[in-house]
């Protein structure tokens, strides 16, 4: 049998097998998507791929992600912080959208989304009087937290939620109870401007009970 016919003879019958299914064409593997997400903000967040939870992400720290190449959308929300009453603390920053193609290599979620700066407030009492916080957009005050007393060498705290950064958003201090109206202690947006960079955070010290 010369070459050609024995070459020959062996492509029929590697097409024989493949019709009777004895040999199987490679396949493609399924391609992924796989970078990085790095939470610059102080509240926590969960990370979703398409709505199913992929990862819950604390602050200044990095994981990886992968996801199928059908996947369509990577949402995250934030953590809302609870005061000392263990209320929720209400903020501005709405479960976010982002198109899993157009990530890259790195996604890293800081306190400026959509060009839009938020800011959170870890407040100190260093007074013998609770306070109420509220939060002026310009226009209205919303209440937003309680602000315990100082307790002997324990100075009061709460941690606000994020909120949008106007060039009118104040914070303020009220009396406990007054549900946010009345005489009050402002933080200016000039001050509140001052904030950490990525995180947004801004600490505040209320040495005067209002």
């Amino acid at each position: 049998m010369t070459a050609r016919w024995r070459l020959a003879s062996s492509l029929t019958l590697v097409l024989m097998l493949a019709c009777s299914g004895d040999v199987r064409p490679n396949t493609e593997p399924t391609q992924r998507f796989q970078f990085v997400v790095t939470n610059r903000l102080l509240a926590p967040i969960t990370v979703a791929i398409d709505d199913n939870v992929t990862a819950i992400i604390t602050n200044g720290k990095t994981t990886g992600i992968t996801a199928a190449s059908s996947a369509q959308w990577l949402t995250w929300t934030s953590a809302k912080p609870a005061d000392a009453h263990g209320a929720e603390i209400p903020d501005d920053i709405r479960k976010q959208r982002i198109g899993v193609s157009a990530i890259g290599f790195a996604l890293e979620i800081t306190n400026v989304i959509h060009d839009t700066t938020y800011i959170t407030a870890s407040i100190l009492n260093e007074t013998t009087s609770d306070a109420s916080i509220g939060l002026f957009d310009g226009t209205s005050v919303m209440c937003v937290s309680w602000l315990p007393a100082k307790s002997g060498a324990v100075h009061g705290f709460t941690q606000t939620g994020y909120y949008r950064l106007s060039a009118a958003t104040e914070i303020r201090a009220y009396r406990f109870g007054s549900d946010c109206t009345g005489t009050f202690i402002a933080w200016p947006r000039t001050l509140l401007a001052s904030f950490a960079p990525k995180s947004g955070l801004v600490t505040l010290v209320l040495n005067a009970a209002p």
